[in-house]
C-alpha cells in the first residue's frame, strides 16, 4: 500500500503503529526515524517531537506560530532532498508532538522558507505551514461542506468556529459564567467547542453541549490538549505540562467543570480520545 495523505485528517492524533497500519507496513518501526520517506516516492514525512527522552540528540526543533523551525539529520542524509523537494515534485508532511511517547498531531504538509546547510552541526530548517488549524484555515478547509445551506446556516457555521454568533449566545445561556471557575465577565471568556469544529457535523458544531465557557489560560490549554476533563468534570493534566507549575500556567489542578450532562458525555469522550495527549505512542 503506497503512503495516501487523503486517509489522514488535519489536526488528528496518530501514534506510529496507527499510521504503520494505515500505510500497510507490517512494523512501526519503519517509521521509527524523524524522517521518514514513503515507498513510491512523492512524499517525505517529518516526525518532530519538541521535548525529546535525554538519551536522544538534543535536536532543537519547535513550533512558534505557523512555523517550524527545524534541524536537520546529524548525519546530513535528507538535506538536499528536504531543501529542494518542491522542486523535485514532493510534498513535506508534518506530525508534531510536543513531548515524546505521546502521539502525533497531523498538521499537514509544509511550504520550506529558509534552509541554512551546515557541516559541523545539523542543518537548520524554517518551514510554513500550509494549514495553521487556526479558524480561518478550518472554515477555508471545511467550506464545501457549507455549500448546500442557506445563507443564514454558513454563517451560523462560521461564526461558531470563531466561538460567535449563536453558538456562543447558547453557552452564555448555559454557563452564565466561566465553566470551570464560575467568573462571570462575558468579555473574558470564551467559546470552544470540546469536539473541535473540524471533525464536527454541522450539527455538533451549533450545539450548546459541544461547547465549554472558559477563561482563555483553560480554553488554550483545553483547545490544544494539553488538559481535558473526565466525565465526572475532574480536570485531566496531560504529561506534556506535567513539570509545569499550575499556578504559573494561571489553572488549578483542583479545578473542575460546574456541571456536566448525559449530552456532554460523547463530546468530552472524544475529546479525551482524540485531542488530549495523554496517549502514549506505543499504543
Amino acid at each position: 500500500m503506497a503512503f495516501d495523505p487523503t486517509v489522514l485528517e488535519l489536526g488528528h492524533l496518530y501514534t506510529r503503529p496507527e499510521l504503520a497500519g494505515l500505510w500497510g507496513y507490517a512494523s512501526y518501526q519503519a517509521l521509527a526515524r524523524g524522517v521518514f520517506t514513503p515507498r513510491g516516492g512523492g512524499h517525505i514525512v517529518l516526525f518532530v517531537t519538541r521535548q525529546k527522552q535525554e538519551a536522544l540528540t538534543q535536536y532543537r526543533d519547535f513550533m512558534s506560530g505557523d512555523y517550524l523551525h527545524w534541524e536537520g539529520e546529524e548525519g546530513h542524509r535528507t538535506d538536499e532532498r528536504i531543501a529542494h523537494a518542491h522542486e523535485r515534485g514532493e510534498t513535506i508532511h508534518l506530525f508534531y508532538r510536543d513531548i515524546h511517547h505521546t502521539p502525533f498531531r497531523y498538521h499537514g504538509p509544509l511550504e520550506i522558507q529558509s534552509w541554512v546547510p551546515r557541516i559541523a552541526e545539523p542543518s537548520q530548517f524554517i518551514f510554513r505551514l500550509v494549514h495553521d488549524l487556526s479558524p480561518e484555515d478550518d472554515i477555508s478547509t471545511h467550506e464545501g461542506e457549507l455549500l448546500g445551506l442557506s445563507p443564514t446556516e454558513r454563517l451560523a457555521l462560521r461564526k461558531s468556529r470563531i466561538g460567535q454568533g449563536d453558538f456562543r449566545e447558547r453557552l452564555l445561556a448555559r454557563w452564565r459564567g466561566c465553566a470551570v471557575t464560575g467568573v462571570e465577565h462575558p468579555d473574558l471568556l470564551r467559546a470552544s467547542h470540546i469536539k473541535p469544529w473540524r471533525s464536527s457535523s454541522n450539527t455538533e458544531r451549533l450545539s450548546e453541549f459541544n461547547g465549554l465557557l472558559l477563561l482563555p489560560q483553560y480554553d488554550h490549554l483545553f483547545d490544544r490538549g494539553y488538559i481535558s476533563f473526565t466525565n465526572e468534570g475532574e480536570l485531566l493534566q496531560s504529561p506534556a505540562i506535567v513539570t509545569l507549575p499550575p499556578h504559573l500556567l494561571g489553572i488549578a489542578l483542583q479545578a473542575r467543570l460546574r456541571e456536566v450532562t448525559e449530552q456532554h458525555l460523547p463530546y468530552l469522550d472524544f475529546h479525551r480520545r482524540e485531542v488530549f495527549l495523554a496517549r502514549t505512542d506505543r499504543d
